[in-house]
This record gives structure tokens, C-alpha cells and sequence, in this order.
């Protein structure tokens, strides 16, 4: 026979087992690989974007998809200044931007995706000023947790190393971006680049907030 001590004990066991069980169910799932995203009409990103070298050079930009096809989201870029068109491929990669092409895309993700991933491509930016060649290297290097304006987000580390050759020279690059599958985006990235003339400059962006229709 339970006495009412027992039956109180066991009250407070299962109680403790519930309070566990919540707190596993609590916890993130690691995360290990990622496939590409699913864009969906009204996915809204804003970003911050800074000079490293002069903070008080800094403005904000918002991409809002607009269209979805099977191979191209149609994207516009806004800011202070206007707007402007521009396209994504199936895997979130810059197709155009404004009147810039990368042929076939700007390459900064493929998937799947996980710790170890490594690829290369060749792409080209084609301007008003001409083609320039890119060769572009990129390892997926970690999985880390970055907090940002719209949230903290597991994001993979993406350690990428760009060569240029345009009418006006040969560049390099190196570029450090954090993709996190929950924002379905690029939620963080450090650029830094070396100009033909020789000087350095870079740039650096933060998620700012974010409206996903999932």
C-alpha cells in the first residue's frame, strides 16, 4: 500500500523528471550539416555594415525576397539611397546586384554543408568596367555560436581566400563569413582586401534583425 509519504515522494520524482526532460528538450541540437536553404517570398534580412578602419562609416541594408523559381530568388537591396534589384541562386549566392553579374555566382556557400566541407570555384564579376576573374577557396573550419542584433545563431565558419585579376590589376582577399541554417543567411562576415596599388581595406557586416516566413 502507498502511504502518503510515498505517493508525495513519487509526486516529487516525477516532478524532477519533468523539469529534466524540459531542460533536455531546451537544449540546441548540435549542429553538423546543413542543406540548403528553402527561400520563401517575404524572407527579410537587415544588416549592418562598418569599416573596420573608420566606425563612423557605417550604414544599414535590408534584402527581401520577392520572387522564387526553382533556380533563382529575385531579391531587392534597400537602403537610404534607394533600392536595387538582384538575384540569388538555389544556394543563397549572389548572382547579380544591382548592374553586376557573377557568372555563374559568387560561390561564398555550397552545400551540403558541415565541419571539414571544402570547395573552390571560378567565377566571373562582370561591371560597366569590365571582367574581372576571380579564384575563390573555402573550408568550412568550425561550428561556432554568434550573437548578433537579431538573435544568437549556431553558424558554421567559413575561412575563404579570393584572387582578383581585373582591367586595373590583380587583388587579393580574405573573407571570413558565418552562415547560420536557422537565418538561412550569411549572418556575419570580416572582409579584408589588398588593392593593385598595394593599400588594404575592409569591411564588415552584422545581422541586424530578420523576418523569416519559413
Amino acid at each position: 500500500m502507498l502511504t502518503k509519504h510515498k505517493v508525495s515522494a513519487l509526486a516529487g520524482a516525477f516532478s524532477l523528471l519533468a523539469i529534466a526532460a524540459t531542460t533536455a528538450m531546451a537544449q540546441p541540437v548540435p549542429l553538423t550539416t546543413a542543406q540548403a536553404p528553402r527561400f520563401v517570398v517575404g524572407d527579410s534580412w537587415t544588416y549592418t555594415l562598418s569599416d573596420p578602419g573608420n566606425p563612423s562609416r557605417k550604414f544599414s541594408f535590408v534584402q527581401s525576397v520577392h520572387s522564387v523559381s526553382n533556380n533563382e530568388v529575385g531579391v531587392t537591396i534597400s537602403n537610404n539611397g534607394g533600392t536595387m534589384p538582384a538575384t540569388f541562386d538555389a544556394n543563397g549566392n549572389l548572382t547579380s546586384n544591382g548592374s553586376k553579374q557573377y557568372l555563374p555566382s559568387d560561390s561564398k556557400l555550397k552545400f551540403p554543408m558541415s565541419v571539414g566541407s571544402t570547395w573552390s570555384s571560378q567565377f566571373t564579376t562582370r561591371t560597366g568596367n569590365g571582367d574581372a576573374a576571380t579564384m575563390l577557396n573555402a573550408k568550412v573550419t568550425a561550428v561556432e555560436q554568434v550573437e548578433t542584433l537579431a538573435g544568437t545563431f549556431q553558424a558554421f565558419r567559413i575561412e575563404e581566400t579570393l584572387e582578383v585579376s581585373a582591367p586595373n590589376g590583380k587583388s587579393s582577399f580574405t573573407e571570413t563569413d558565418w552562415y547560420a541554417p536557422d537565418a538561412k543567411r550569411i549572418v556575419k562576415f570580416n572582409f579584408v582586401g589588398k588593392a593593385p596599388d598595394g593599400t588594404t581595406f575592409g569591411t564588415q557586416a552584422v545581422l541586424e534583425q530578420m523576418d523569416i516566413k519559413h
